[in-house]
């Protein structure tokens, strides 16, 4: 997500408009050419629909264009436009939220005056809301929610902004007993709650006791079936001439081939390693695309309409770019096919021992095909 933000706000050159020009209503900053593949490039299509209708000071068409390429990348100046337009369309809470992640996410390498910008903006709406931060100290992946909606992780870790007026926070956990905190939120106003989550009480203990009572009643004895009297040296009517095996005669147990096991363990690992060698090659591009993109903003370009000394540079960052994309789909087909693999292996080797006896016979062997993995089980009686 680094990378492509970087790249983003590369060839979009982070134009952001200047603070000073807050009462005019200057509009968002242009953004990147389609050439940006895979989802930065459907982002900034959307991105300069909202620029579109920022000029034209349609909010609502802005909004919901940077709603949508906000869904693709969230990225810290998609997240400062959209906190000003929602603060223009009266929607200070969401404002106030989308506006504190563009600070907290904002690159060293933003300028002084766009922050400047965002910051003034998040000071307008922490006007009309109330902030309020609850803390769970011994459990940090506590669940909150608000009047029944659940707060976003990242909000939960710094603020959660509130409409003023009075409002039901709930703290949930598995496992531990529900905490509801009533809270009044003023215009304004900043709130800090530091909570400790009980464990729920041990279930009843009745099936323990009805064990304890089973255990301790006298053992019941079966009562030993009645046998008609026979007469010395005669044989059992049904079991003449028959003798009945020792325990194992009769029973062959067929040896277990672990070939498959190590065939199948062997694929797995080497898939294994080719996976971590797209994953090493797909973060070394999205290295080189931080230290590209970086480049052409300290250089002062810029490649939505680059000039003929930023040509080669944006060619190269766009290579970089497709690089990070195709060692990334590499390196999840190759996790998945030693997933596969492995547990291909494991089923086998935990597979039920296959026994043969004189009247019966089953096998159970593996089948791999090219739409996916198996067993087939063989048998004969």
């Amino acid at each position: 997500m680094r990378s492509t933000a970087a790249a983003l706000c590369a060839l979009s050159a982070c134009a952001l408009a200047p603070a000073a020009a807050h009462a005019q209503g200057s509009p968002p900053p242009a953004v990147a050419d389609d050439d940006v593949p895979g989802d930065t490039a459907r982002a900034a299509r959307l991105y300069r629909e909202g620029n579109r209708a920022f000029e034209q000071k349609r909010w609502a068409d802005a909004e919901l264009a940077y709603l949508k390429a906000w869904a693709l990348v969230r990225s810290f100046d998609i997240a400062a436009n959209l906190g000003e337009v929602q603060l223009r369309l009266k929607k200070p809470r969401s404002a106030a939220a989308f506006l504190a992640f563009s600070l907290r996410t904002a690159p060293p390498s933003a300028k002084p005056e766009h922050l400047a910008r965002v910051r003034h903006f998040l000071k307008e709406a922490r006007k009309h809301v109330g902030a309020v931060r609850v803390q769970v100290t011994n459990v940090p992946d506590a669940e909150v929610f608000v009047d029944g909606e659940r707060v976003p992780a990242e909000e939960v870790k710094h603020e959660i902004f509130l409409e003023p007026g009075e409002h039901r926070v709930v703290i949930r956990r598995a496992g531990y007993q529900e905490l509801v905190l009533p809270m009044s939120a003023r215009p304004g106003g900043r709130e800090m709650n530091t909570v400790v989550m009980k464990r729920e009480a041990k279930a009843a203990e009745a099936p323990e006791t009805k064990a304890s009572e089973a255990a301790e009643a006298p053992e019941a004895k079966a009562p030993m079936a009645e046998r008609a009297p026979v007469a010395e040296g005669a044989p059992v009517v049904g079991k003449e001439n028959v003798t009945a095996p020792a325990v194992g005669v009769g029973v062959a147990e067929e040896p277990r081939s672990w070939v498959p096991v190590i065939a199948l363990g062997a694929a797995s690992a080497v898939a294994l390693g080719v996976a971590v060698g797209f994953t090493v090659a797909s973060n070394a591009a999205s290295a080189d695309a931080d230290k590209e993109g970086n480049a052409i903003l300290q250089a002062g370009g810029q490649c939505r309409k680059p000039s003929a000394a930023f040509v080669s540079p944006c060619d190269e960052l766009d290579s970089t770019l497709r690089r990070i994309d195709t060692f990334g789909n590499g390196a999840r087909l190759a996790y998945v096919a030693s997933g596969a693999l492995a547990i291909t292996a494991a089923a086998y080797a935990l597979w039920g021992q296959p026994r043969e006896t004189h009247t019966s016979r089953i096998r159970a062997l593996p089948e791999l095909r090219t739409d996916g993995a198996g067993f087939a089980l063989l048998g004969v009686w």
